[in-house]
């Protein structure tokens, strides 16, 4: 195995730049490059909302996201050339949502985006919370960013077509290892994928495989914040995924080496909240995932949209936003979030799609459905225009469908697109 070179990262605060290891801490942790992943799952994508049956949650029932009433009629003749990812960014189904949650557990706060969810063949998210049974708290009474979400959580994910959530992020260790492992049997009995975490270190850095007509996507996931201190230095490093520009190289160059692997996509929790640069470490940890291979990335934390930049033709998205956490600010900023439509393709760079939502309430409301859907892509492209600068090779936005995505185009090939009239200023 090839040693990893570690780098030096300077940290002015955890709270700001992360959890970078410095040289001289967690010596030895860095993710092997040969790790291996998880078991592939091969499901169809699921049926029209109203005709999906119930998910059991039960301990007996089957890990699988494919019961046998949603496997396909037929089996392609060959290997599809491409499948359509659909990542969104923060989703917390704990404090006031968790809250709904325990009074409804059928409560759906995903059914806004159903028609998006149901023309991918896989969907992520970042779950930004435990799932844990905390004798009905699901939020610290004292300390309000502690968090969890209950185990009806894990069902809600399920009945959504949430394929795959990313578990590093800092807030994976809320409630402690118990309720860090608790979250794993719930998603494990909803049938859940989960990528960034695990019972064991090799099993936090591994890929999940998930497989669609013979296609292969590996998921990797890392987290660069970590609310108690370092995560070099917290027990939690033997189940959480750290961020490690060398080490994720490593482990995005063995996930393509993978058997049929067709395209590697990387989830990075990092970054500081509410602001509109990516910092310099997250920079460099998305632009190694993308020269080691990876076809995209995925950024999230800020909770506030930050810039995409096209690097080898593979879109970066340093921060999608929320998709459905609830914060404390209030404004556009907050409110204007995105998910990603990829089109990954076999031996060729995604095709990438954005679709703007909006957050209101405790849910999101996505630009096909909004009821302001002119202003709100309005604001979305002025926002976008804004962030442009602070990133390299910023992608153009072409005109947005009736499903309310645009997609991304090389701004030196691109048409210019007119901008909806604005009303109000944006933030």
């Amino acid at each position: 195995m090839r040693r990893v070179h570690l780098f030096f990262a300077m940290c002015a605060a955890a709270a700001l730049l992360g959890c970078e290891r410095p040289a001289n801490v967690g010596a030895g942790l860095a993710p092997p490059p040969a790790v291996a992943p998880n078991a592939p799952r091969d499901a169809s994508p699921p049926p029209p909302r109203d005709a999906a049956a119930p998910r059991d949650a039960s301990p007996a029932a089957p890990a699988s996201r494919a019961p046998a009433s949603r496997a396909p009629a037929y089996a392609p003749a060959s290997p599809a050339d491409a499948i359509t990812l659909l990542a969104g960014g923060d989703v917390c189904l704990g404090k006031a949502l968790g809250q709904e949650l325990l009074r409804d557990p059928a409560h759906d706060p995903f059914a806004p985006v159903a028609a998006l969810f149901a023309a991918a063949d896989v969907r992520f998210v970042n779950l930004e919370n435990q799932l844990s049974d905390q004798g009905g708290e699901t939020q610290h009474p004292r300390q309000p960013l502690v968090f969890t979400g209950p185990p009806a959580g894990a069902a809600a994910l399920a009945r959504a077509g949430v394929d795959v959530v990313s578990l590093a992020n800092n807030h994976m260790w809320d409630y402690g290892k118990r309720a860090f492992l608790e979250t794993l049997d719930h998603l494990e009995r909803a049938g859940v994928a989960y990528a960034g975490a695990g019972r064991t270190r090799l099993r936090a850095y591994a890929p999940v495989v998930v497989e669609r007509r013979g296609f292969r996507v590996a998921v990797l996931a890392v987290t660069g914040i970590w609310n108690q201190g370092s995560l070099w230095q917290h027990p939690a490093r033997e189940f959480v995924a750290a961020a490690e520009r060398d080490g994720l190289a490593a482990a995005v160059r063995a996930a393509r080496k993978q058997p049929g692997v067709d395209a590697v996509v990387v989830s990075y929790h990092g970054g500081t909240e509410y602001l509109d640069t990516p910092l310099p470490q997250a920079r460099a940890v998305a632009r190694a995932a993308i020269d080691a291979g990876a076809d995209a990335v995925l950024g999230h934390h800020p909770h506030v949209l930050q810039g995409i930049e096209l690097r080898r033709g593979r879109p970066i998205f340093y921060s999608l936003g929320n998709f459905i956490m609830k914060v404390k600010r209030t404004g556009p900023a907050v409110e204007l979030g995105m998910l990603a439509r990829l089109r990954l393709r076999r031996g060729a760079p995604p095709l990438a799609e954005i679709c703007p939502v909006r957050s209101e309430g405790l849910g999101t409301v996505p630009l096909a459905a909004d009821p302001r859907r002119a202003e709100t892509e309005a604001a979305f492209l002025e926002r976008m225009r804004h962030l442009a600068a602070f990133v390299e090779s910023e992608p153009a936005i072409g005109p947005f469908a009736a499903d309310g995505c645009a997609p991304l185009e090389d701004a030196a090939q691109a048409a210019p697109v007119s901008t909806p009239e604005l009303a109000g200023p944006v933030r």
